[in-house]
């Protein structure tokens, strides 16, 4: 999978490939803008730890871990994340909620947590382009910053946001209550 995500908060690529079918192994590149404006970078293990197939929808938890290199200013200092994301979903509605920690000594130790509520308008085939409504809040729960940092964004961020699917390609994007813009796309292979 390839992917692209650009939020009030970062800029990020990423190529995961799946090893097993409960695990996968990625490789991300994040420009974080939110407050601190620095680089992070490295390999991330990404589990499936449970999935729930129902006749009419499914249920997952995921689990995410990383280690790797901040670049901040010129300057490379070890950085360490890790993530846990549940979501349920049927032809119809859709939820998740995700939560991730970060941590990188003298540039940002943080807590962020992020929810989803969405609804398909119609219900279309696989081969037809698919339609989400969704609505997502960002919580910025805490933000270390060393002191030539300044956080510059609210503690909480609503972004409406449009989805579309086909096959194997998704692309969402919406406008922040701040005006800021979001822009996601996946390529599943």
């Amino acid at each position: 999978m390839l992917m692209q995500e650009n939020d009030a908060s970062q800029r990020a690529v990423g190529f995961d490939t799946t090893v097993t079918p409960n695990m996968a192994v990625a490789f991300h590149v994040q420009e974080h803008t939110r407050g601190s404006n620095f680089t992070m970078l490295g390999p991330q293990l990404n589990f499936l730890v449970r999935r729930w197939n129902m006749p009419d929808g499914q249920g997952n938890i995921f689990a995410m871990t990383g280690a790797g290199t901040t670049i901040d200013r010129g300057d490379m200092r070890p950085a360490v994340w890790t993530g846990l994301l549940a979501d349920y979903e049927t032809r119809r509605i859709f939820f998740s909620y995700e939560a991730r920690l970060m941590y990188a000594k003298d540039v940002e130790k943080s807590a962020w947590q992020r929810a989803r509520v969405g609804v398909a308008p119609y219900l279309g085939r696989y081969e037809d382009i698919n339609t989400w409504l969704m609505v997502q809040v960002d919580r910025y729960d805490e933000k270390h910053l060393s002191t030539h940092h300044i956080s510059t964004l609210p503690a909480t961020d609503v972004t409406p946001l449009v989805r579309l699917m086909y096959k194997t390609f998704m692309l969402e994007g919406g406008v922040s209550l701040r005006g800021k813009v979001m822009f996601n796309w996946i390529q599943q292979f």
